[in-house]
């Protein structure tokens, strides 16, 4: 939603010159806030781009089965964020959002290193529950956090520049974890060492990521410390009750379509394309390299269109900017889809440019959304709720998406989610006709009413 509200210039810090923190926020803690946008997301998309090489050079799975085993991993990863990212961003509200987020990327270290010690599949699912806890206080407290520390007038900018960051930070993870297989392989190593060696090196820069968190942003609770001292669960029902406004609802709506698409787009890309790969008589480690570019364009191409779209996220109804941002999602979605072969010429560039900028423009728009209608005083607790529907997208995604990437094609998990967000779109138009005003649809948590439908 367009502003011309000014921040308070004497109590508010800048960022980068031109994004505004909320009063009492130090430029320490906005500048951690950013490094986690450049760490924390990129780590839970990660394990997925790595998986294949798992499956396939170390535990030997079947190609034919490696979707439907993808897929189950997924759910197992989405039932633990369903039921843990929403107490856990009432956790934050609690206790600080540093004590979670710091505590995320521990967690999540330790669950990059021992996924690859794993000697059957059952293990494997076992590991992957110690990864998906980190992953549950990480989603929780950096969405509370992107919510909490940008000053109105600059939200739309943050939120654009926090998917510029986690673009990049996905980008340099991915490249590396295509390229340390190869490289590590280059150099003697067999291809269970290889596998090993290359997530400890990953888990380790989660490790420092993590304690670059818990220093910088001591002090950076301050602005809600005084926000939520009610009972756990009271805060996690104060959370379900925002969807009464509806558009906080079409946002819960938006993450269920749209939060999981860098984790349906990680797995299924890097499985897509080391499967074609492999086919055609590439090792596992050169495959893995091969669909690290095509991932890598996904990222570039929504990289470069974030400024963008977060500057129009700022000038335009924020509502409309939902569904330009679904609609996007979902052409990008269908194009890349529709295709047929990851590897066959350059046909793959224009859907994979389109899937980046759908991605992006689809995660930007919610996310400015719910920060602008969200009831300052149950922020944690909200932006849990979304998450929570995010998950629960996601998990839909994966598993469905690996069910008919075994037995249709292998464009079906892209398919599904673009008709995902498409009827999102549909919702979301409806809501922006129903509810026209530019203000919040501010409503009393405590009473059963309507928003008001008068414009401004």
């Amino acid at each position: 939603m367009p502003t011309d509200v000014q921040p308070d210039l004497g109590r508010s810090k800048r960022v980068l010159g031109y994004l505004w923190l909320q009063p009492g926020i130090s430029r320490i803690n906005g500048y951690t806030m950013l490094w986690g946008c450049l760490t924390g997301i990129p780590f839970l998309v990660v394990i997925n781009f790595f998986q294949p090489y798992i499956l396939t050079a170390m535990l030997d799975v079947p190609a034919a089965e490696q979707g439907s085993v993808s897929a189950y991993l997924a759910v197992l990863h989405e039932m633990v964020m369903i039921f843990l990212v929403g107490p856990f961003g009432a956790l934050a509200d609690k206790f600080g959002r540093r004590r979670i987020y710091a505590l995320g990327f521990i967690v999540t270290a330790a669950g990059l290193m021992i996924y690859p010690f794993a000697e059957s599949l059952t293990e494997l699912a076992l590991f992957r529950l110690v990864y998906s806890f980190g992953a549950a206080c990480i989603v929780a407290s950096y969405s509370t956090l992107l919510t909490d520390y940008p000053a109105e007038a600059s939200r739309g900018k943050m939120v654009a520049m926090a998917g510029m960051l986690n673009g990049i930070g996905i980008l340099i993870l991915t490249a590396l974890s295509g390229l340390l297989p190869k490289m590590l392989s280059g150099m003697g190593y067999g291809a269970i060492t290889t596998g090993r060696l290359s997530m400890a090196i990953l888990g380790s820069m989660c490790v420092v990521a993590g304690i670059v968190i818990a220093i910088g942003l001591i002090g950076g609770d301050k602005v809600s410390a005084h926000k939520d001292k009610m009972p756990f669960l009271k805060l996690m029902a104060k959370g379900m009750q925002a969807g009464r406004n509806p558009r906080i609802m079409v946002s819960f709506a938006s993450a269920f379509a749209a939060r999981g698409d860098v984790v349906v787009i990680g797995t299924y890309v890097s499985l897509w394309g080391t499967i074609a790969g492999v086919s055609i008589g590439m090792s596992e480690a050169d495959a893995l390299a091969r669909a690290t570019m095509i991932f890598a364009t996904i990222q570039t191409a929504a990289l470069i269109s974030a400024p963008i779209l977060g500057i129009l996220n700022d000038k335009i109804n924020r509502v409309t900017g939902l569904v330009l941002g679904m609609g996007l999602a979902a052409l990008g979605y269908l194009a890349f889809g529709f295709s047929e072969n990851p590897f066959e010429g350059t046909w793959w560039v224009l859907p994979s440019v389109l899937l980046g900028i759908g991605q992006m423009s689809a995660i930007l728009a919610g996310t400015t959304l719910i920060g602008q209608e969200v009831n300052p005083k149950y922020t944690g607790a909200t932006i849990g709720v979304w998450s929570f529907f995010g998950a629960v997208g996601t998990l839909g995604g994966s598993f469905f998406g690996g069910m008919l990437f075994d037995s249709w094609r292998p464009g079906a998990p892209f398919l599904l989610m673009g008709f995902a967000n498409l009827i999102v779109a549909f919702m979301t138009v409806y809501v922006r006709l129903r509810w026209p005003q530019e203000e919040p649809l501010r409503m009393d948590e405590d009473e059963d009413t309507e928003p008001s439908t008068e414009a401004a």
